[in-house]
This record gives structure tokens, C-alpha cells and sequence, in this order.
């Protein structure tokens, strides 16, 4: 039995969805839109009778035994921004119901037995691009040179020094949290006492060709972006769409993909790579819970498929 626990209706979920029913797989949702008719029961035998996962969950009024789950295909979005639930006073019963579901839920995941896509723990890398970096470094890949500071000057000496070595700067988020990756101006170093609240992570630009690459187990689907904007996700806002190409990667490079993805727990990965015109892969960062849809949908990449064959059991 596969979970799928999410939104059926967001995009990256409802593909799983067509996909797991296109092979046959036998699966069920977890839908949070209907939280409030989940039902569930978790049990964990003691360590003499070795810690044992048992209980159950009630889906639609049938009572899946969760030692039969095999497979889980996890994309939660935060229960307290669920409609639903957004609208309900902070101490409603409602609310506090929803919550616990979730967090054992979220308990279930991070120690049952089966092919998980991704357990939360592992997630968690993805809240320190510090810690991401020792990681993909690790893994044989180059990365930007950083710096990560609350301190104006120090921010303001590692801009200078790029711009005067001729380079660009760009900045963005250090946790885990989205931002809108953006090149520093000249204009910028006038507002750069704002980072003293708000530690933020300066890199080097690196020149070359933008790569998504989405691993699936020890499958690989690889993405070339053009683009002239510098974060291409939001190329859209300035009239222009990026445009996406498939690739094949080298050996070498697809190997290193799937042993970051493996270093990180992640069966489920989508690793930004830029290649830079000597041919070296630079590694930004590697997301846990890709949106792939945005890339299957314009490339033709058949991910959900391989991500419901891994849930099935039917690659690795």
C-alpha cells in the first residue's frame, strides 16, 4: 500500500496520482483539505519487541493497518495555513485536532519501514544551506564562493572585492525558506544595515548554464534552463519565460547527483547545478520536496513515473 499525502489537486501531487493509477499501483490519499475525517492510531512496540510500527489510519472509512504501507510520497503544506484550519480561533478543538493528526503523521513517516519520499528528519538539511554546502561539497562538487554575515561591513568588503576582481554578487535566503535569488546593485550597499536583523548569504555569481537535475532513486532526469533573468524560476515576471531543453549528463556528473542524493537521505532530490563554460558543475543547493511538475510539464520528463515505479517497488 502507497500513501499520498498532500493536496491531490496541487500539480506535483495530482501527476503522482495519474501516474500511480497508469501502472496499477495500489495507494490511497492522505488529503489534508480533508483532515478532519482522518482518522489515526499510532503504535510503536517497545525495544524488546523491536520497536514495531503498527496502528492504523482511516481514509475515507476504511482502516489501512500501517504495518502495510510501503511507500509514502510526502507533500505536506504547514496544517495551520490549511483553509480550513487558517480560519479557526487558536484554541478551537478543530485546530489542535488537525495538529496532532499531523504530528503523527509526521512521526509515522520519519520511522516507518518502505521507500519514503523524503522523511522529514532528512528534510531537514535543506533549513541550513550551510550545512547543505559542507554536503555537496562532499559529494565532489565545486560551490560558490560564500559568505554568510549579519554584518554590514563584512558584507560590504566581500561585494567590493568581487566587483572589483570584476565578478558579480548575488544574495538570497540561508534557511530553508523560498526567496528570490537577485543580484546585488550599487544602490543596495545603502540598505545593507538591514542585514544586522536578518543573516543573509552572499555568493559569488557564477557564469555558465542553469541545471535542474531531479534524481529519483538511482534515476536521473537532467534539465538545461536558458534564461537571462538571474533567479529563471521568476523569469516569467519580466515578460520573458525561461526556456527548458532535457539533457543527458555525463556519467561522472550523474553519478555525483545521485551520491549527494544518497549523502543527504534524499531519494528524492532536485540538485541546481550551473555549468560554467570551462565545463565544471557548480552546485547551488538541493531541494527535498521539488516542485518537478514545473520541469516534467515542459520538457516531457516522465518523473511522476519514475517516482511512482520507486514508491511500487518496481526500480531502485
Amino acid at each position: 500500500m502507497i500513501l499520498v499525502a498532500g493536496i491531490p489537486g496541487e500539480r506535483p501531487t495530482a501527476l503522482i496520482i495519474e501516474a500511480l493509477d497508469s501502472i496499477g499501483a495500489n495507494y490511497r490519499c492522505f488529503d489534508q483539505l480533508r483532515a478532519d475525517a482522518i482518522v489515526m492510531r499510532l503504535e510503536i512496540a517497545e525495544a524488546e519487541a523491536g520497536g514495531a510500527v503498527g496502528g492504523t489510519v482511516g481514509i475515507d472509512g476504511e482502516a489501512i493497518a500501517l504495518a502495510a504501507v510501503t511507500g509514502v510520497f510526502l507533500r505536506l503544506m504547514d496544517d495551520n495555513l490549511l483553509p480550513e484550519v487558517a480560519a479557526l480561533a487558536p484554541t478551537d478543538e478543530r485546530r489542535a485536532r488537525c495538529r496532532r493528526l499531523h504530528e503523527a503523521f509526521f512521526r509515522f513517516v520519519d520511522i516507518a519501514p518502505g521507500r519514503l519520499l523524503n522523511r522529514p528528519s532528512d528534510m531537514a538539511s535543506n533549513q541550513s544551506k550551510p550545512y547543505q554546502a559542507h554536503a555537496i561539497r562532499d559529494a565532489g562538487f565545486s560551490i560558490p564562493e560564500t559568505l554568510i554575515t549579519n554584518h554590514p561591513a563584512t558584507a560590504r568588503g566581500f561585494i567590493e572585492g568581487m566587483w572589483e576582481a570584476g565578478g558579480k554578487v548575488i544574495y538570497k535566503s540561508v534557511s530553508g525558506v523560498r526567496s528570490i535569488v537577485q543580484t546585488v546593485e550599487p544602490e543596495d550597499l545603502a540598505r545593507l544595515d538591514r542585514i544586522r536583523w536578518c543573516p543573509t548569504q552572499f555568493q559569488r555569481h557564477v557564469a555558465g548554464t542553469d541545471m535542474r537535475v531531479h534524481v529519483v532513486g538511482r534515476s536521473v532526469f537532467a534539465v538545461a534552463i536558458t534564461s537571462e533573468a538571474t533567479d529563471y524560476r521568476y523569469a516569467s515576471r519580466s515578460g520573458v519565460d525561461a526556456a527548458l531543453s532535457p539533457i543527458e549528463l555525463d556519467a561522472a556528473t550523474r553519478e555525483k547527483c545521485v551520491a549527494l542524493s544518497e549523502r543527504l537521505r534524499l531519494p528524492l532530490a532536485g540538485i541546481d547545478l550551473r555549468q560554467t563554460p570551462e565545463g565544471t558543475h557548480v552546485c547551488f543547493e538541493v531541494n527535498p520536496s521539488p516542485a518537478y511538475s514545473f520541469y516534467q510539464d515542459r520538457t516531457g520528463q516522465p518523473i511522476s513515473t519514475a517516482i511512482a515505479r520507486y514508491l511500487a517497488g518496481e526500480s531502485d
